[in-house]
Protein backbone atom coordinates (compact mmCIF):
# COMPACT_ATOMS: atom_id res chain seq x y z
CA UNK A 1 0.00 0.00 0.00
CA UNK A 2 1.45 3.19 -0.91
CA UNK A 3 0.67 6.03 1.40
CA UNK A 4 0.88 9.77 0.57
CA UNK A 5 0.76 12.91 2.98
CA UNK A 6 -1.53 15.83 2.66
CA UNK A 7 0.05 18.83 3.21
CA UNK A 8 -1.77 22.10 3.80
CA UNK A 9 -3.39 23.47 -0.05
CA UNK A 10 -3.64 27.26 -0.61
CA UNK A 11 -6.28 28.82 1.88
CA UNK A 12 -8.16 30.13 -1.67
CA UNK A 13 -9.32 25.73 -2.47
CA UNK A 14 -10.81 25.56 1.12
CA UNK A 15 -12.34 28.73 2.18
CA UNK A 16 -15.84 27.90 0.68
CA UNK A 17 -15.87 24.97 3.68
CA UNK A 18 -14.02 26.61 6.79
CA UNK A 19 -17.61 27.72 8.19
CA UNK A 20 -17.61 23.83 8.78
CA UNK A 21 -14.54 23.45 10.38
CA UNK A 22 -15.64 25.78 13.71
CA UNK A 23 -17.54 24.37 16.82
CA UNK A 24 -18.35 27.57 18.51
CA UNK A 25 -22.00 28.56 17.49
CA UNK A 26 -21.11 31.42 15.06
CA UNK A 27 -19.16 28.79 13.27
CA UNK A 28 -21.85 26.19 13.31
CA UNK A 29 -24.65 28.70 12.18
CA UNK A 30 -22.44 29.55 9.10
CA UNK A 31 -22.11 25.91 8.59
CA UNK A 32 -26.00 25.39 8.16
CA UNK A 33 -25.61 28.20 5.51
CA UNK A 34 -23.13 27.04 3.56
CA UNK A 35 -24.79 23.16 3.35
CA UNK A 36 -28.07 25.37 2.20
CA UNK A 37 -26.44 27.18 -0.30
CA UNK A 38 -24.84 24.80 -2.10
CA UNK A 39 -27.10 21.71 -1.91
CA UNK A 40 -29.92 20.42 -3.68
CA UNK A 41 -33.08 21.90 -2.60
CA UNK A 42 -35.08 20.04 -0.33
CA UNK A 43 -31.77 19.33 1.71
CA UNK A 44 -31.38 23.09 1.21
CA UNK A 45 -34.79 24.18 3.29
CA UNK A 46 -33.43 22.16 5.23
CA UNK A 47 -30.74 23.59 6.68
CA UNK A 48 -32.50 26.80 6.28
CA UNK A 49 -35.26 26.00 8.39
CA UNK A 50 -33.08 24.26 11.05
CA UNK A 51 -29.89 26.08 11.52
CA UNK A 52 -30.58 28.01 14.69
CA UNK A 53 -32.00 24.54 15.97
CA UNK A 54 -29.00 22.70 14.77
CA UNK A 55 -26.40 25.33 16.07
CA UNK A 56 -27.87 24.64 19.68
CA UNK A 57 -27.65 20.56 18.99
CA UNK A 58 -24.57 20.37 18.07
CA UNK A 59 -23.00 23.08 20.52
CA UNK A 60 -25.04 20.73 23.09
CA UNK A 61 -23.51 17.84 21.69
CA UNK A 62 -19.90 18.56 21.91
CA UNK A 63 -20.54 18.92 25.50
CA UNK A 64 -22.15 16.29 26.47
CA UNK A 65 -20.73 12.68 26.33
CA UNK A 66 -21.65 9.67 24.20
CA UNK A 67 -24.09 7.91 26.46
CA UNK A 68 -25.42 11.86 27.83
CA UNK A 69 -26.35 12.15 24.01
CA UNK A 70 -27.85 8.82 23.19
CA UNK A 71 -30.12 9.44 26.63
CA UNK A 72 -31.18 13.01 25.12
CA UNK A 73 -31.30 12.76 21.62
CA UNK A 74 -31.97 8.73 20.73
CA UNK A 75 -32.76 9.57 16.97
CA UNK A 76 -29.07 10.34 16.62
CA UNK A 77 -28.97 6.61 16.36
CA UNK A 78 -31.22 6.56 13.57
CA UNK A 79 -30.05 5.36 9.96
CA UNK A 80 -30.37 8.90 8.57
CA UNK A 81 -28.81 10.91 11.67
CA UNK A 82 -26.17 8.73 11.23
CA UNK A 83 -25.72 9.62 7.81
CA UNK A 84 -26.13 13.12 8.48
CA UNK A 85 -23.76 14.04 11.26
CA UNK A 86 -21.24 10.74 11.37
CA UNK A 87 -20.65 9.74 7.83
CA UNK A 88 -17.20 11.53 6.60
CA UNK A 89 -18.68 14.46 3.71
CA UNK A 90 -18.72 13.30 0.10
CA UNK A 91 -15.27 14.38 -1.18
CA UNK A 92 -14.95 16.60 -4.31
CA UNK A 93 -11.69 16.73 -6.44
CA UNK A 94 -10.72 18.53 -9.19
CA UNK A 95 -7.04 18.77 -11.32
CA UNK A 96 -4.71 21.09 -9.08
CA UNK A 97 -4.29 24.32 -10.98
CA UNK A 98 -0.85 23.36 -12.20
CA UNK A 99 -2.34 19.97 -14.05
CA UNK A 100 -4.89 21.58 -15.52
CA UNK A 101 -4.70 22.94 -18.92
CA UNK A 102 -7.37 25.41 -20.75
CA UNK A 103 -10.31 26.32 -19.23
CA UNK A 104 -9.88 26.28 -15.66
CA UNK A 105 -12.14 23.93 -13.80
CA UNK A 106 -13.27 21.63 -16.70
CA UNK A 107 -10.69 18.66 -15.64
CA UNK A 108 -9.05 18.88 -19.18
CA UNK A 109 -5.30 18.32 -19.41
CA UNK A 110 -2.74 18.03 -21.68
CA UNK A 111 -0.37 16.63 -18.97
CA UNK A 112 0.57 12.98 -18.94
CA UNK A 113 0.54 12.86 -15.04
CA UNK A 114 -1.92 14.57 -12.77
CA UNK A 115 -2.31 15.62 -9.36
CA UNK A 116 -5.50 16.14 -7.70
CA UNK A 117 -6.55 17.80 -4.71
CA UNK A 118 -9.81 17.46 -2.83
CA UNK A 119 -11.96 17.78 0.35
CA UNK A 120 -13.94 15.84 2.61
CA UNK A 121 -14.21 15.84 6.74
CA UNK A 122 -11.04 16.10 8.57
CA UNK A 123 -8.58 13.62 9.00
CA UNK A 124 -10.68 10.76 7.62
CA UNK A 125 -8.71 8.10 5.47
CA UNK A 126 -9.26 8.98 2.20
CA UNK A 127 -7.97 6.28 -0.99
CA UNK A 128 -8.13 6.88 -4.60
CA UNK A 129 -9.95 3.36 -5.74
CA UNK A 130 -8.32 1.24 -8.27
CA UNK A 131 -4.75 2.43 -6.83
CA UNK A 132 -2.79 1.47 -3.91
CA UNK A 133 -3.10 5.13 -3.19
CA UNK A 134 -3.95 6.07 0.49
CA UNK A 135 -3.84 9.43 2.49
CA UNK A 136 -5.38 11.19 5.48
CA UNK A 137 -6.98 14.27 5.07
CA UNK A 138 -5.33 17.06 7.13
CA UNK A 139 -7.46 19.10 9.56
CA UNK A 140 -9.08 21.05 7.09
CA UNK A 141 -10.09 18.39 5.20
CA UNK A 142 -8.01 18.61 2.28
CA UNK A 143 -6.06 16.25 0.58
CA UNK A 144 -3.72 15.32 -2.24
CA UNK A 145 -2.99 12.79 -4.48
CA UNK A 146 0.12 13.33 -6.85
CA UNK A 147 1.89 12.11 -10.06
CA UNK A 148 -1.36 9.96 -11.21
CA UNK A 149 -1.08 8.81 -14.76
CA UNK A 150 -3.24 9.98 -17.28
CA UNK A 151 -3.50 7.84 -20.72
CA UNK A 152 -4.80 9.68 -23.66
CA UNK A 153 -8.73 10.09 -23.48
CA UNK A 154 -11.36 10.20 -20.79
CA UNK A 155 -10.60 8.09 -17.42
CA UNK A 156 -12.98 7.78 -14.56
CA UNK A 157 -11.29 8.40 -11.12
CA UNK A 158 -13.56 7.46 -7.89
CA UNK A 159 -11.92 8.64 -4.42
CA UNK A 160 -13.65 7.33 -1.19
CA UNK A 161 -13.92 8.76 2.48
CA UNK A 162 -13.98 6.52 5.20
CA UNK A 163 -14.43 6.23 8.89
CA UNK A 164 -15.73 3.92 11.57
CA UNK A 165 -18.99 4.98 10.41
CA UNK A 166 -19.18 4.40 6.95
CA UNK A 167 -17.62 5.35 3.51
CA UNK A 168 -18.82 7.91 1.25
CA UNK A 169 -17.35 8.34 -2.54
CA UNK A 170 -17.56 10.54 -5.17
CA UNK A 171 -16.70 10.09 -9.38
CA UNK A 172 -15.40 12.16 -11.55
CA UNK A 173 -14.15 12.38 -15.63
CA UNK A 174 -10.61 13.48 -15.94
CA UNK A 175 -10.05 14.02 -19.92
CA UNK A 176 -6.13 13.88 -21.50
CA UNK A 177 -6.31 15.85 -24.96
CA UNK A 178 -3.89 16.59 -27.49
CA UNK A 179 -2.46 20.99 -27.32
CA UNK A 180 -4.19 20.78 -31.02
CA UNK A 181 -7.52 20.05 -29.69
CA UNK A 182 -7.24 22.92 -26.75
CA UNK A 183 -7.62 26.79 -28.23
CA UNK A 184 -4.25 28.48 -27.24
CA UNK A 185 -5.98 31.88 -25.98
CA UNK A 186 -7.82 29.91 -23.52
CA UNK A 187 -5.03 27.63 -22.53
CA UNK A 188 -2.99 30.63 -22.09
CA UNK A 189 -5.47 32.23 -20.45
CA UNK A 190 -5.53 29.58 -18.02
CA UNK A 191 -1.65 29.78 -17.47
CA UNK A 192 -1.76 33.53 -16.74
CA UNK A 193 -4.41 33.14 -14.05
CA UNK A 194 -1.95 29.84 -12.58
CA UNK A 195 0.69 32.59 -12.70
CA UNK A 196 -1.38 35.12 -10.58
CA UNK A 197 -2.32 32.63 -8.15
CA UNK A 198 1.37 31.48 -7.67
CA UNK A 199 2.63 35.14 -7.12
CA UNK A 200 -0.25 36.24 -4.93
CA UNK A 201 -1.06 39.85 -6.74
CA UNK A 202 -4.25 41.66 -5.87
CA UNK A 203 -6.66 43.12 -8.66
CA UNK A 204 -5.13 46.27 -9.64
CA UNK A 205 -1.80 43.87 -11.07
CA UNK A 206 -3.78 41.17 -12.14
CA UNK A 207 -5.90 43.52 -14.51
CA UNK A 208 -2.81 45.08 -16.01
CA UNK A 209 -1.22 42.01 -16.68
CA UNK A 210 -4.01 40.29 -18.14
CA UNK A 211 -4.78 43.68 -20.91
CA UNK A 212 -0.97 43.32 -21.75
CA UNK A 213 -0.59 39.33 -21.92
CA UNK A 214 -4.05 39.23 -23.99
CA UNK A 215 -3.17 42.98 -25.71
CA UNK A 216 0.20 40.88 -26.87
CA UNK A 217 -1.70 37.69 -27.88
CA UNK A 218 -4.58 39.60 -29.88
CA UNK A 219 -1.35 42.10 -31.85
CA UNK A 220 0.59 38.82 -32.38
CA UNK A 221 -2.37 36.81 -33.78
CA UNK A 222 -3.78 39.61 -35.61
CA UNK A 223 -1.01 40.21 -37.53
CA UNK A 224 -0.46 36.76 -38.62
CA UNK A 225 -4.14 36.16 -39.36
CA UNK A 226 -6.32 38.86 -38.71
CA UNK A 227 -7.55 42.19 -40.40
CA UNK A 228 -8.05 44.06 -37.48
CA UNK A 229 -6.46 46.92 -36.37
CA UNK A 230 -3.79 46.32 -33.90
CA UNK A 231 -3.08 47.99 -30.58
CA UNK A 232 0.80 48.85 -31.10
CA UNK A 233 1.96 48.91 -34.76
CA UNK A 234 4.18 45.66 -35.74
CA UNK A 235 7.48 47.32 -37.53
CA UNK A 236 9.10 43.80 -37.50
CA UNK A 237 8.53 41.57 -40.37
CA UNK A 238 5.70 38.73 -40.46
CA UNK A 239 6.48 35.56 -40.90
CA UNK A 240 4.66 33.48 -43.64
CA UNK A 241 4.91 30.16 -42.04
CA UNK A 242 4.68 30.78 -38.32
CA UNK A 243 2.31 28.39 -35.95
CA UNK A 244 -0.74 31.15 -34.86
CA UNK A 245 -0.90 28.19 -31.43
CA UNK A 246 2.74 28.89 -31.11
CA UNK A 247 2.65 32.52 -31.87
CA UNK A 248 -0.07 33.21 -28.89
CA UNK A 249 2.07 31.06 -26.40
CA UNK A 250 4.94 32.68 -27.16
CA UNK A 251 3.76 36.21 -26.59
CA UNK A 252 1.94 35.35 -23.14
CA UNK A 253 5.06 33.40 -22.10
CA UNK A 254 7.38 36.67 -22.52
CA UNK A 255 4.72 38.61 -20.75
CA UNK A 256 4.63 36.73 -17.64
CA UNK A 257 8.23 35.23 -17.63
CA UNK A 258 9.39 39.27 -17.80
CA UNK A 259 6.81 40.61 -15.03
CA UNK A 260 7.09 37.54 -12.74
CA UNK A 261 11.06 36.37 -13.27
CA UNK A 262 10.19 34.10 -10.37
CA UNK A 263 7.97 32.01 -12.28
CA UNK A 264 10.35 31.42 -15.31
CA UNK A 265 11.00 27.68 -14.48
CA UNK A 266 7.44 26.92 -14.24
CA UNK A 267 6.95 28.96 -17.25
CA UNK A 268 9.73 27.22 -19.37
CA UNK A 269 8.33 24.03 -18.36
CA UNK A 270 4.59 25.04 -19.93
CA UNK A 271 6.15 26.34 -22.79
CA UNK A 272 8.14 23.48 -23.91
CA UNK A 273 4.86 21.12 -23.12
CA UNK A 274 3.09 23.42 -25.22
CA UNK A 275 5.15 22.87 -28.02
CA UNK A 276 5.84 19.42 -27.53
CA UNK A 277 2.04 18.69 -27.85
CA UNK A 278 1.53 20.64 -30.92
CA UNK A 279 1.50 18.64 -34.36
CA UNK A 280 3.12 21.24 -36.11
CA UNK A 281 6.70 21.78 -37.51
CA UNK A 282 9.38 22.54 -35.21
CA UNK A 283 10.37 25.65 -38.21
CA UNK A 284 6.75 26.77 -37.65
CA UNK A 285 6.40 26.37 -34.06
CA UNK A 286 9.93 28.64 -33.63
CA UNK A 287 9.19 31.01 -35.98
CA UNK A 288 5.94 31.87 -33.50
CA UNK A 289 7.49 31.59 -30.44
CA UNK A 290 9.31 34.10 -31.63
CA UNK A 291 6.83 36.35 -33.89
CA UNK A 292 5.22 36.53 -30.44
CA UNK A 293 8.11 37.03 -28.02
CA UNK A 294 8.76 40.27 -30.24
CA UNK A 295 5.18 41.41 -30.32
CA UNK A 296 5.28 41.03 -26.45
CA UNK A 297 8.76 42.89 -25.94
CA UNK A 298 6.76 45.95 -28.24
CA UNK A 299 3.73 45.92 -25.82
CA UNK A 300 5.78 45.46 -22.49
CA UNK A 301 8.37 48.23 -23.71
CA UNK A 302 5.22 50.77 -24.20
CA UNK A 303 3.54 50.01 -20.89
CA UNK A 304 7.16 50.30 -18.82
CA UNK A 305 7.01 53.58 -17.65
CA UNK A 306 3.05 53.39 -17.19
CA UNK A 307 2.86 54.96 -13.65
CA UNK A 308 1.86 51.86 -12.14
CA UNK A 309 5.42 50.88 -9.55
CA UNK A 310 4.70 54.37 -8.38
CA UNK A 311 3.49 54.82 -4.82
CA UNK A 312 1.64 57.46 -3.04
CA UNK A 313 1.12 58.22 0.96
CA UNK A 314 -2.33 58.86 2.22
CA UNK A 315 -2.54 61.12 5.30
CA UNK A 316 -6.59 60.59 6.62
CA UNK A 317 -8.15 63.37 7.84
CA UNK A 318 -9.76 62.52 10.82
CA UNK A 319 -13.20 64.42 9.35
CA UNK A 320 -16.73 62.85 8.97
CA UNK A 321 -17.19 61.01 5.85
CA UNK A 322 -14.15 60.34 4.57
CA UNK A 323 -11.75 57.47 5.05
CA UNK A 324 -9.35 56.70 7.80
CA UNK A 325 -8.05 53.28 8.14
CA UNK A 326 -10.57 50.30 9.12
CA UNK A 327 -10.88 47.63 11.71
CA UNK A 328 -9.43 45.12 12.02
CA UNK A 329 -6.14 45.50 10.72
CA UNK A 330 -6.27 49.11 10.30
CA UNK A 331 -4.08 48.98 7.01
CA UNK A 332 -2.60 52.09 5.16
CA UNK A 333 -4.31 53.38 1.79
CA UNK A 334 -3.75 50.98 -0.59
CA UNK A 335 -3.27 52.12 -4.57
CA UNK A 336 -3.60 55.63 -3.94
CA UNK A 337 -1.43 56.46 -6.99
CA UNK A 338 -3.48 53.86 -9.42
CA UNK A 339 -5.45 56.46 -10.38
CA UNK A 340 -2.22 58.32 -12.26
CA UNK A 341 -1.46 55.22 -13.88
CA UNK A 342 -1.96 56.09 -17.81
CA UNK A 343 -5.13 54.24 -18.90
CA UNK A 344 -4.87 52.11 -21.86
CA UNK A 345 -7.73 52.92 -24.15
CA UNK A 346 -9.08 56.04 -22.09
CA UNK A 347 -8.12 59.39 -22.76
CA UNK A 348 -7.77 60.25 -18.94
CA UNK A 349 -8.56 58.58 -15.68
CA UNK A 350 -11.38 61.03 -14.54
CA UNK A 351 -13.04 60.65 -18.26
CA UNK A 352 -16.40 58.88 -16.76
CA UNK A 353 -15.89 60.16 -12.87
CA UNK A 354 -19.49 60.01 -11.30
CA UNK A 355 -21.16 63.18 -9.23
CA UNK A 356 -20.41 62.91 -5.80
CA UNK A 357 -21.90 59.87 -3.03
CA UNK A 358 -25.06 61.70 -1.25
CA UNK A 359 -24.60 63.71 1.32
CA UNK A 360 -24.23 62.65 4.86
CA UNK A 361 -27.35 64.41 5.82
CA UNK A 362 -29.57 63.08 3.56
CA UNK A 363 -31.85 60.32 3.60
CA UNK A 364 -30.21 58.30 0.88
CA UNK A 365 -26.94 58.30 2.83
CA UNK A 366 -28.95 57.04 6.16
CA UNK A 367 -30.91 54.23 4.15
CA UNK A 368 -27.51 52.77 2.65
CA UNK A 369 -26.18 52.70 5.69
CA UNK A 370 -28.44 51.08 7.57
CA UNK A 371 -29.14 48.23 4.93
CA UNK A 372 -25.41 47.85 5.13
CA UNK A 373 -25.64 47.39 8.85
CA UNK A 374 -28.08 45.04 8.59
CA UNK A 375 -27.26 42.83 5.83
CA UNK A 376 -23.56 43.07 6.06
CA UNK A 377 -22.95 42.43 10.09
CA UNK A 378 -20.75 39.29 10.61
CA UNK A 379 -23.09 37.37 12.36
CA UNK A 380 -26.32 39.42 10.40
CA UNK A 381 -29.27 37.03 11.09
CA UNK A 382 -31.18 39.24 8.20
CA UNK A 383 -28.66 37.92 5.63
CA UNK A 384 -29.78 34.89 3.67
CA UNK A 385 -28.15 31.90 3.44
CA UNK A 386 -27.53 32.55 -0.20
CA UNK A 387 -26.28 35.89 0.14
CA UNK A 388 -23.46 34.57 2.35
CA UNK A 389 -22.67 32.24 -0.61
CA UNK A 390 -22.74 35.33 -3.10
CA UNK A 391 -20.44 37.12 -0.26
CA UNK A 392 -17.97 34.45 -0.64
CA UNK A 393 -18.48 33.50 -4.37
CA UNK A 394 -17.21 36.78 -5.86
CA UNK A 395 -14.76 37.46 -3.01
CA UNK A 396 -11.28 37.09 -5.21
CA UNK A 397 -8.60 37.89 -2.90
CA UNK A 398 -4.96 37.71 -3.46
CA UNK A 399 -3.76 34.06 -4.03
CA UNK A 400 -6.74 33.66 -6.38
CA UNK A 401 -7.36 34.26 -9.45
CA UNK A 402 -8.48 37.79 -8.27
CA UNK A 403 -11.75 39.90 -9.43
CA UNK A 404 -10.95 40.60 -12.89
CA UNK A 405 -9.60 37.17 -12.91
CA UNK A 406 -13.01 35.67 -11.91
CA UNK A 407 -14.53 37.20 -15.02
CA UNK A 408 -11.84 35.56 -17.08
CA UNK A 409 -12.66 32.40 -16.01
CA UNK A 410 -16.42 33.18 -16.76
CA UNK A 411 -14.99 34.23 -20.13
CA UNK A 412 -13.02 31.64 -20.82
CA UNK A 413 -15.96 28.72 -19.80
CA UNK A 414 -18.56 30.15 -22.31
CA UNK A 415 -15.98 30.94 -25.03
CA UNK A 416 -15.58 26.79 -24.60
CA UNK A 417 -19.08 26.10 -24.71
CA UNK A 418 -19.88 28.19 -27.46
CA UNK A 419 -16.73 26.98 -29.52
CA UNK A 420 -15.39 31.04 -30.38
CA UNK A 421 -12.56 30.56 -32.90
CA UNK A 422 -9.06 30.87 -31.64
CA UNK A 423 -9.20 34.36 -33.50
CA UNK A 424 -12.13 35.88 -31.99
CA UNK A 425 -10.83 34.62 -28.35
CA UNK A 426 -7.71 36.80 -29.21
CA UNK A 427 -9.47 39.81 -29.44
CA UNK A 428 -12.37 38.99 -27.07
CA UNK A 429 -9.55 38.64 -24.46
CA UNK A 430 -8.26 41.44 -25.31
CA UNK A 431 -11.63 43.97 -25.37
CA UNK A 432 -12.35 42.43 -21.95
CA UNK A 433 -9.04 43.01 -20.16
CA UNK A 434 -8.36 46.29 -21.80
CA UNK A 435 -12.08 47.22 -20.44
CA UNK A 436 -10.95 45.60 -16.80
CA UNK A 437 -7.86 47.50 -16.31
CA UNK A 438 -9.16 50.79 -17.66
CA UNK A 439 -12.10 50.38 -14.98
CA UNK A 440 -9.74 49.46 -12.61
CA UNK A 441 -8.25 53.44 -12.70
CA UNK A 442 -11.21 54.84 -13.60
CA UNK A 443 -12.73 53.52 -10.25
CA UNK A 444 -9.38 54.46 -8.17
CA UNK A 445 -9.76 57.89 -9.80
CA UNK A 446 -13.31 57.99 -8.03
CA UNK A 447 -12.17 56.67 -4.86
CA UNK A 448 -9.43 59.08 -3.99
CA UNK A 449 -11.43 61.73 -5.41
CA UNK A 450 -13.97 61.52 -2.79
CA UNK A 451 -12.55 59.57 -0.21
CA UNK A 452 -15.56 58.38 1.03
CA UNK A 453 -15.81 56.49 4.30
CA UNK A 454 -16.25 52.62 4.79
CA UNK A 455 -19.54 51.27 6.09
CA UNK A 456 -17.38 50.22 8.90
CA UNK A 457 -16.56 53.38 9.94
CA UNK A 458 -19.46 55.02 9.26
CA UNK A 459 -21.64 52.40 11.33
CA UNK A 460 -19.23 52.72 14.23
CA UNK A 461 -19.16 56.57 14.02
CA UNK A 462 -22.53 57.21 13.09
CA UNK A 463 -23.04 60.20 16.04
CA UNK A 464 -20.85 62.19 14.23
CA UNK A 465 -22.46 62.01 10.55
CA UNK A 466 -25.03 64.50 11.82
CA UNK A 467 -27.91 62.55 10.79
CA UNK A 468 -30.69 61.60 13.18
CA UNK A 469 -31.75 58.71 11.18
CA UNK A 470 -28.21 56.81 11.65
CA UNK A 471 -27.22 55.06 15.14
CA UNK A 472 -23.83 54.18 16.37
CA UNK A 473 -22.70 50.91 17.08
CA UNK A 474 -19.21 50.95 18.44
CA UNK A 475 -18.15 47.43 18.09
CA UNK A 476 -19.90 46.77 14.96
CA UNK A 477 -17.74 44.18 12.28
CA UNK A 478 -18.37 43.68 8.96
CA UNK A 479 -18.70 40.32 7.15
CA UNK A 480 -16.09 40.29 5.05
CA UNK A 481 -12.60 41.85 5.99
CA UNK A 482 -12.73 45.69 4.50
CA UNK A 483 -10.45 46.91 1.97
CA UNK A 484 -8.29 48.93 2.68
CA UNK A 485 -9.59 51.71 0.18
CA UNK A 486 -12.83 54.05 0.07
CA UNK A 487 -16.02 52.80 -0.52
CA UNK A 488 -17.36 54.92 -3.49
CA UNK A 489 -17.19 52.95 -5.86
CA UNK A 490 -16.94 49.55 -5.76
CA UNK A 491 -14.36 48.57 -7.63
CA UNK A 492 -16.00 44.77 -7.54
CA UNK A 493 -18.88 46.61 -9.25
CA UNK A 494 -16.77 48.79 -11.77
CA UNK A 495 -15.10 45.55 -12.81
CA UNK A 496 -18.36 43.69 -12.88
CA UNK A 497 -20.28 46.37 -15.45
CA UNK A 498 -16.82 46.67 -17.44
CA UNK A 499 -17.05 42.46 -18.00
CA UNK A 500 -20.63 42.25 -18.31
CA UNK A 501 -20.95 44.95 -20.85
CA UNK A 502 -18.02 43.38 -23.12
CA UNK A 503 -19.57 39.45 -22.64
CA UNK A 504 -22.88 40.80 -23.99
CA UNK A 505 -21.47 42.62 -26.78
CA UNK A 506 -20.17 39.11 -27.70
CA UNK A 507 -22.36 36.38 -26.69
CA UNK A 508 -25.55 38.93 -26.28
CA UNK A 509 -28.11 37.55 -23.56
CA UNK A 510 -26.40 34.13 -22.69
CA UNK A 511 -27.25 31.96 -19.62
CA UNK A 512 -24.87 30.13 -18.13
CA UNK A 513 -23.48 28.65 -14.94
CA UNK A 514 -20.49 30.09 -13.52
CA UNK A 515 -17.38 28.11 -11.27
CA UNK A 516 -15.13 28.99 -9.15
CA UNK A 517 -11.80 27.59 -9.70
CA UNK A 518 -10.80 28.81 -6.15
CA UNK A 519 -14.00 27.45 -4.53
CA UNK A 520 -14.53 23.93 -5.65
CA UNK A 521 -18.57 22.93 -4.91
CA UNK A 522 -19.76 26.24 -5.82
CA UNK A 523 -21.93 26.74 -8.91
CA UNK A 524 -24.15 30.03 -9.88
CA UNK A 525 -26.57 30.13 -12.77
CA UNK A 526 -27.33 33.22 -14.74
CA UNK A 527 -29.61 34.32 -17.06
CA UNK A 528 -27.09 37.23 -18.40
CA UNK A 529 -24.01 38.51 -17.94
CA UNK A 530 -26.16 41.58 -16.13
CA UNK A 531 -27.02 39.82 -13.96
CA UNK A 532 -24.00 38.07 -12.44
CA UNK A 533 -23.17 41.86 -13.08
CA UNK A 534 -25.77 42.95 -10.42
CA UNK A 535 -25.19 40.03 -8.06
CA UNK A 536 -21.48 40.80 -8.06
CA UNK A 537 -22.27 44.05 -6.91
CA UNK A 538 -24.67 42.86 -4.15
CA UNK A 539 -22.04 40.37 -2.67
CA UNK A 540 -20.18 43.79 -1.48
CA UNK A 541 -23.56 44.68 0.41
CA UNK A 542 -23.78 41.58 1.37
CA UNK A 543 -20.53 41.30 3.00
CA UNK A 544 -20.85 44.89 4.74
CA UNK A 545 -17.91 46.29 2.98
CA UNK A 546 -20.02 48.76 0.47
CA UNK A 547 -23.02 51.04 0.56
CA UNK A 548 -25.90 50.88 -2.69
CA UNK A 549 -24.35 54.02 -3.94
CA UNK A 550 -21.00 52.63 -4.38
CA UNK A 551 -22.39 49.95 -6.27
CA UNK A 552 -24.73 51.65 -8.40
CA UNK A 553 -22.31 54.70 -9.52
CA UNK A 554 -19.40 51.86 -10.24
CA UNK A 555 -21.64 49.10 -12.50
CA UNK A 556 -22.62 52.65 -14.12
CA UNK A 557 -18.84 53.72 -14.29
CA UNK A 558 -17.82 50.10 -15.65
CA UNK A 559 -20.37 50.15 -18.51
CA UNK A 560 -19.07 53.09 -19.80
CA UNK A 561 -15.44 52.65 -19.56
CA UNK A 562 -16.27 49.22 -21.47
CA UNK A 563 -18.37 50.68 -23.88
CA UNK A 564 -15.65 53.84 -25.03
CA UNK A 565 -13.02 50.68 -24.78
CA UNK A 566 -15.46 48.84 -27.36
CA UNK A 567 -16.03 51.82 -29.51
CA UNK A 568 -12.33 52.45 -30.19
CA UNK A 569 -11.09 48.76 -30.21
CA UNK A 570 -14.31 47.42 -32.12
Amino acid sequence: MRTVSAPPLPFSQSIALLPLLRRDELGQQAAAQFFASTTPKPLANFWHRSSQNLSRTLSRNHRQSQSSRSAKLPNLRSKRSKSMFNLPMRPGFTLSSHSDSGLLGDNKTTAASVDLFGLTSPNVKVSLQGTSLVTTANAAGQFLFTDIPLSPGTRSLTVAAQNRFGTRRFTASLERVTADSVDAVLNWNATILRTLRAEGVGGLTAARTLAIAHVAIDDAVNALVGNTRLYRPVAEPIPASASVAATVAGAAYQVLSQLYPRQKPRLDAELLAWLTALSESETAEASGVAFGQTVADGILAARRDDGSDRSLAYRAKIKPGLWRPTPPRFLPAAGVAWRQVAPFVLQQAAQFRPEAPPRLASRTYADQLNQVKRLGQIDSTSRTAEQTQIARFWLGNPGTSTFPGLWNEIAAQTAEQTRTTLLNNARLFAQLNLALVDASIAAWDTKYTYRSWRPVTAIRLAGSDGNAATRAVPDWQSFLETPAHPDYVSAHSTFAGAAATVLTRTFGSYRFTATSFDLPGIRRSFQSFGEAATEAGMSRIYGGIHTMSANRAGVRLGRQVANYVLQVRE
